[in-house]
């Protein structure tokens, strides 16, 4: 059968968790503070969860074969900081999940958010993209950027944007290739560096 692009399902909570961490698993271990497997749970419990970031309205899968390839999150950039304040809605779960403690330390880390993208009103925020490894290099990528672009079309925003890791230039590529443009650079402060996170490139796509 051939690949189609769909909203995701409920019963894919596991699958979209995997690649959400997949897409950013430095800055999901940092930010959330959690061995792998709460950290799973903690993602699936976002995706269940509607009107927050990483909610599964905010999600397109690729399937083929009745299986899923890859995930991309988008959303338009006016409604992120809205998003982000109804995480929490989901404050007693993520105690009952993690416990009191590291809900604490979760919100000692919020100070790490200063550093992250500021977008613009007039577009459609890429907030993650991943593939399951062993369907990369068949394009999936590239059309799931095809259809964020569908839906910024449709919703008449202007342009794409999206942050890729300093250090991952292979997703760069991808990015350059498909009619992203480099607009910004931030690096992090050295602090952060032992867990992982040095920077990123803000890029950018009129559509």
């Amino acid at each position: 059968m051939a690949p189609r692009l769909r909203r995701p399902y409920d019963h894919e909570a596991s699958d979209c968790a995997r690649l959400l961490h997949i897409s950013a698993p430095h800055v999901y271990s940092y930010t959330l503070t959690q061995t792998q497997s709460k950290l799973y749970e903690l993602l699936q419990l976002f995706f269940r969860t509607p009107g927050n970031m990483h909610s599964k309205e905010n999600m397109i899968v690729e399937e083929e074969d009745g299986r899923i390839t890859g995930m991309i999150l988008a959303c338009p950039a006016r409604d992120m900081k809205r998003l982000a304040s109804n995480t929490a809605r989901c404050l007693a779960q993520l105690i009952r999940i993690a416990g009191l403690r590291d809900v604490v330390r979760m919100m000692l880390r919020l100070p790490f958010n200063r550093y992250l993208p500021v977008t613009e009103g007039d577009g459609l925020f890429v907030a993650n993209l991943a593939v399951f490894e062993e369907y990369r290099g068949r394009g999936v990528a590239v059309r799931l950027l095809q259809g964020a672009q569908a839906i910024a079309v449709e919703k008449g925003l202007g342009r794409l944007t999206l942050v890729v890791e300093i250090d991952n230039s292979h997703a760069r590529r991808v990015y350059e290739k498909f009619g992203f443009m480099e607009v910004k650079r931030i690096d992090f402060p050295s602090r952060y560096h032992k867990y992982g996170l040095f920077g990123y490139y803000k890029m950018v796509k009129d559509v």
